[in-house]
C-alpha cells in the first residue's frame, strides 16, 4: 500500500508544472496583442500548465516544450518567458512573429534543444550570442528575411545536428566554423546570396547526409565532399561553380541525388560517377560539360531523372541506356549528340518525359514510340 503511495505521488510531481514557470507564461501571455487568441484560450490560471494548455509540454515537472504554431501571436520574441532557463524545446513555426533576432534572449535558454522560428517575419542579423546555445540539435530559422552574415560563434553550437536558414537574405562566405560541427547531419543554406568557395572544412562532417546550397553565388572555387561517405542528397544548382566535377564524388556510394545544374562547370563527365549504384537523380544540365558521356553511366541502375541539356556533350546515346529500366525522365537536349537513337530506348517502359531536340542525331523515330504508356 505504502509502495503503491509512493508511485501515485511520483506521477503526480512529474506532472504539474512549476508555478514559476506557469506564472512567467501567464505574464507574457498578456504582453500579446490580440488578448481574444482562441489557441492560447486554455492559458489560464486555474489549470494545469502540463496537461491542459495548448502548445505546452513538461518533463519532470519543468516545461520542456512550447509549440504555438499558427497561433497568431502578434508579439515580439522577447515576450516569451525563456529567463528561467528551463524550457528545452521551442516550436513556433508560422505563428505570424513579426520581431528581430536580436529580440529573442539566446543567453536565458543554457538548455534549449529545440528551436524552430521558421515561416515568420523575423528580420536583422543573426547575433552571435546564439553560440551561448550549446545544447542545442535543432535550429531552423528558414523562410524569414534575415540578412547579414552567418556569425563563427555558430561553431560553439557543437551538438547541433540540423541547421536550416534556407530562403534568407544571407550574404558573404559559408564560415569554415560549421565544419566543426562534427554532429550535423542536414546543412541547408540554399536561397540565399552567400558567395565565396565552398569550405574545404565541410569535408570534416562525416556525419553530413544532407548538404543544401542551391540558389547562392558560391564560386568560382572547386568543392572538396568526396570524404563525405555517408552523403544522401547533394543539392548545388544554381551557383557560379566552376572548373571540372572532382571525381572524388564517385566516392559518395550512398548518393541519390546529385544537383549541379545551372552552373559553370567545364569538362567531361567523370567515369567514377559510375560507382553511384544507388544514385536517382543526376541533374548536370545548363553547364558547358563536353566530351562523350562515359559509358560507365551504364551502371546507374537505379536512376529515375536524367538531366543533361544544355551543355556540349558529343558522341553517341548510350545503348546500354535502355538497361536502366526505371528511367522516367531523360532530358539531353541542346548538345552536339550524334548518331542514331539506340533502339534499346524501347525497353524503358516507365519512361514519361524524352528530350533529345537541338542535337545531331539522324534516323528514324523508332516504331515502339507509339507504344509507350509515358507522355513522350
Amino acid at each position: 500500500m505504502n509502495l503503491q503511495w509512493i508511485v501515485l505521488f511520483t506521477w503526480k510531481k512529474v506532472t504539474f508544472a512549476s508555478g514559476e514557470e506557469a506564472t512567467a507564461l501567464l505574464k507574457r501571455k498578456a504582453n500579446f496583442k490580440n488578448q481574444n487568441n482562441s489557441l492560447l484560450a486554455s492559458w489560464k490560471p486555474s489549470s494545469d500548465a502540463c496537461s491542459d494548455w495548448y502548445g505546452v509540454q513538461c518533463t519532470n515537472g519543468r516545461i520542456n516544450r512550447l509549440n504555438i504554431t499558427n497561433a497568431s501571436v502578434f508579439a515580439t520574441l522577447y515576450d516569451f518567458p525563456c529567463t528561467n532557463g528551463r524550457i528545452n524545446r521551442l516550436n513556433i513555426t508560422n505563428a505570424s512573429v513579426f520581431a528581430t533576432l536580436y529580440d529573442f534572449p539566446f543567453s536565458s535558454l543554457p538548455f534549449i534543444e529545440y528551436l524552430n522560428l521558421s515561416m515568420h517575419n523575423l528580420s536583422s542579423n543573426i547575433p552571435p550570442e546564439i553560440g551561448n546555445l550549446t545544447n542545442l540539435v535543432y535550429l531552423d530559422l528558414k523562410m524569414n528575411q534575415i540578412s547579414g552574415t552567418i556569425p563563427s560563434q555558430i561553431s560553439s553550437i557543437v551538438k547541433l545536428q540540423i541547421l536550416r536558414t534556407f530562403d534568407n537574405h544571407l550574404n558573404g562566405p559559408i564560415p569554415r566554423e560549421i565544419g566543426y560541427l562534427r554532429f550535423l547531419t542536414k546543412l541547408s543554406l540554399g536561397r540565399n546570396f552567400l558567395n565565396g568557395s565552398i569550405p574545404a572544412s565541410l569535408g570534416n562532417l562525416n556525419d553530413l547526409s544532407y548538404l543544401y546550397l542551391n540558389e547562392n553565388q558560391l564560386g568560382p572555387n572547386s568543392y572538396e565532399l568526396g570524404n563525405l561517405k555517408n552523403f544522401n542528397h547533394l543539392e548545388l544548382s544554381d551557383n557560379q561553380l566552376s572548373g571540372p566535377i572532382p571525381s572524388e564524388l564517385g566516392n559518395l556510394k550512398n548518393l541519390n541525388d546529385m544537383l549541379l545544374s545551372n552552373n559553370e562547370i567545364i569538362g567531361s563527365i567523370p567515369s567514377s560517377i559510375g560507382n553511384l549504384r544507388n544514385l536517382q537523380y543526376l541533374f548536370l544540365g545548363d553547364n558547358n560539360l563536353t566530351e562523350e558521356i562515359p559509358s560507365p553511366f551504364c551502371n546507374l541502375t537505379s536512376l529515375k531523372f536524367l538531366h543533361l541539356s544544355r551543355n556540349n556533350l558529343k558522341g553517341k546515346i548510350l545503348q546500354c541506356l535502355g538497361n536502366i529500366r526505371g528511367l522516367q525522365s531523360v532530358m539531353m537536349s541542346h548538345n552536339n549528340l550524334s548518331g542514331e537513337l539506340p533502339l534499346s530506348i524501347c525497353n524503358l517502359t516507365s519512361l514519361q518525359s524524352l528530350d533529345l531536340c537541338r542535337n545531331n542525331l539522324i534516323g528514324a523515330i523508332p516504331q515502339c514510340f507509339g507504344n509507350m504508356s509515358g507522355h513522350l
